[in-house]
């Protein structure tokens, strides 16, 4: 269970919103604080002002600091107020029972001259001698009129504790309520979306267990996102290729067995009148013999073939590319069928200009060889078969090799199957062989990175093309 891609994206998903949240109530907290100092800050600056002018007024009427804290304190506990009265950076007075008087603080000093009470008070942070902090906003009070000389000025000092443990101490219940409502929506959340996410694989690889138990006609419905759109389209696919490739299989594997069984039941009727003494003249013996032999190396082709087919599909067989001059080649592949052509009464033509393209000789002389016997083998006495070369107009940068006839040509439900190992069509199919040329020649044409395509009209012959890439 805790290995399933589902259970890895609920607990990413959960410890995702586990940290996201961690992160909004630090950040709250972080910013409430600064908040916070702010309002206070612009409260006690709204303050101080009106507790300034009230000291003024009692210092004028020659109150000392101590008695104008006692006057002050019943008002300031009624606005949850504090002020010290400071004379030359200590504490002379504190409006709450004298708690901070003769410490000495850290305040700006006195500016010069007298100080308008309407002007924007000071503020700041205040840190008493016993570890304490308080935000205070501080106006500086010159002597009074008619005060004697070297009197010192008085700093009223409006202060308040920061209040930041106690709010969040305060607000803690509720933001852990919220923390574990928004952890309890986001793990539903969660499920619902690994669940969301997951199901078309699993339906995916649900499909592919029936695949494995031998189901070859399963198929995905197509939806969902972009990405498992594509992998269930690929996933099709590929179920169509299995079941193709399955299909081929048994139809290789019977044809095989034809093609073998044939030949060897020939040499086994031949090698049993020998053995029997039925072939006894010298003539018979010889036609025996030589129906052997022609059998035993039809087998040998067939069996090359089929390993060469096979090398090839399985990328088993090397080529060596080099740059080759294609008419060259055709050219060599014509000269190599001429007498041939001549005994059934073609005519073969090389047309085309010199084109250079990178490939292996041998295997593309292969695939010149292939279509060429398979256009004579097709083409009637008297009929044509003309091998072209050159650039292809309608293929940037690539090669045609051309090989058309004027035989009966390939039917229509045919073409789709041509390159086909063991294609069963008579009309298709060329007679004595084992119809492994044309896929010999999509094998090798695909390794060099090109093409072959097919083209036919019934009555009109067949052409068939190779492109390669040009050099």
């Amino acid at each position: 269970m805790t290995n399933t891609l589902r259970f890895r994206l609920f607990l990413s998903y959960a410890l995702l919103t586990a940290m996201i949240l961690v992160v909004a109530v630090l950040t709250f907290a972080l910013a409430w604080r600064g908040v916070q100092d702010r309002v206070i800050r612009a409260r006690l600056a709204a303050l101080v002002p009106l507790t300034a002018r009230v000291v003024r007024e009692l210092w004028r009427h020659d109150a000392p600091p101590s008695r104008i804290a006692t006057e002050l304190k019943t008002a300031l506990q009624a606005r949850n107020a504090r002020v010290l009265l400071v004379q030359n950076g200590r504490v002379v007075a504190d409006s709450a029972g004298g708690q901070l008087v003769g410490e000495t603080i850290d305040l700006p000093p006195p500016t010069r001259g007298p100080q308008p009470i309407r002007r924007a008070p000071l503020t700041g942070l205040l840190h008493t001698e016993d570890g304490r902090e308080y935000l205070y906003a501080m106006i500086n009070l010159p002597p009074p009129p008619g005060a004697p000389p070297g009197a010192r000025s008085l700093q009223v000092v409006q202060i308040s504790p920061r209040r930041f443990p106690n709010i969040v101490q305060e607000i803690s219940s509720q933001l852990l309520w919220a923390a574990w409502m928004a952890l309890l929506v986001g793990l539903v959340f969660s499920w619902f979306l690994s669940r969301w996410i997951t199901r078309p694989l699993i339906r995916i690889a649900r499909a592919a267990d029936q695949i494995a138990r031998g189901d070859l006609d399963v198929r995905l419905e197509v939806s969902g996102p972009a990405e498992v759109e594509h992998l269930a389209r690929q996933f099709n696919h590929m179920a169509a290729e299995v079941r193709a490739s399955r299909q081929a299989q048994r139809a290789f594997i019977a044809n095989v067995s034809h093609d073998l069984k044939t030949p060897l039941t020939i040499i086994q009727g031949f090698s049993q009148a020998l053995v029997d003494g039925v072939a006894n003249n010298p003539q018979t013996a010889h036609q025996a013999a030589q129906t052997i032999h022609e059998e035993s190396l039809r087998m040998g082709r067939l069996v090359d073939q089929l390993l060469d087919l096979a090398r090839l599909e399985s990328g088993q067989a090397e080529i060596h590319l080099k740059p080759m001059q294609l008419k060259e080649l055709a050219a060599e592949a014509l000269r190599r069928f001429q007498l041939q052509a001549e005994e059934k009464g073609v005519t073969l033509s090389l047309l085309g200009n010199e084109v250079v393209v990178e490939g292996d000789w041998d295997r593309l002389m292969q695939v010149c060889t292939n279509l060429l016997d398979n256009a004579v083998r097709h083409t009637p006495a008297g009929g044509l078969v003309v091998c072209r070369v050159g650039a292809a107009r309608d293929a940037p940068g690539m090669a045609e090799l051309v090989v058309q006839d004027t035989g009966p040509g390939i039917p229509p439900e045919a073409l789709e199957h041509i390159f086909d190992r063991f294609y069963q069509s008579d009309r298709a199919r060329r007679r004595g062989s084992a119809g492994l040329g044309l896929s010999i020649v999509q094998e090798i044409v695909r390794m060099h990175g090109g093409r072959v395509e097919v083209r036919s009209t019934p009555g009109q012959g067949a052409t068939f093309r190779v492109l390669l890439v040009r050099r």
